[in-house]
């Protein structure tokens, strides 16, 4: 053999190069489009969302003014007349013109009970909206009849 020493032969141990971030693994791009597809899902879902509940809030608005105008005044026809509008005008943007246009009395009762699910239309205050509407000088509960409806439209999606 050579007279050399063999361990100064030897190289110094090489260390691999460190390994990058970049690019990244596909697992990783998979999570990535993943949470971008449920943020871009979420954000369509909110606006959908906000798009179909307007009408409740354009009816929750319309009945803090009522409810307003009749603290102001303590007219209860007019107040008579103003829920039955709201309710009917509601009720064919919620359900639909063929539904609830051509309800009226009991049937009418009814339809604001089973799609507020209680029974103050057909059985508590509500009931004047069909018995009182008419007359000239409605006897009327003002405050329970505006909890009712107020109650009624909050019950709506």
């Amino acid at each position: 053999m050579n007279g050399a020493d063999p361990l100064e032969q030897l190289r110094d141990i090489h260390m691999p190069e460190a390994i990058s971030w970049w690019p990244l693994a596909p697992g990783w791009w998979m999570l990535a489009v993943l949470i971008l597809g449920l943020i871009v899902a979420a954000i369509v879902w909110r606006v959908l969302r906000h798009r179909r509940l307007a009408y409740k809030r354009e009816a929750l608005a319309e009945w803090q003014a009522i409810h307003a105008r009749f603290l102001d005044d303590k007219d209860t026809a007019r107040l008579l007349a103003d829920l039955a509008v709201l309710l009917k005008r509601t009720c064919i943007t919620r359900y639909g013109r063929d539904e609830t246009a051509g309800l009226a009395g009991e049937q009418w009762l009814a339809f604001l009970d089973q799609t507020g699910k209680c029974t103050a239309f057909s059985q508590g205050a509500g009931r004047v909206l069909v018995s009182e509407r008419f007359t000239s000088h409605p006897q009327v509960d003002g405050p329970a009849l505006l909890n009712v409806t107020l109650a009624w439209l909050n019950k709506q999606c």
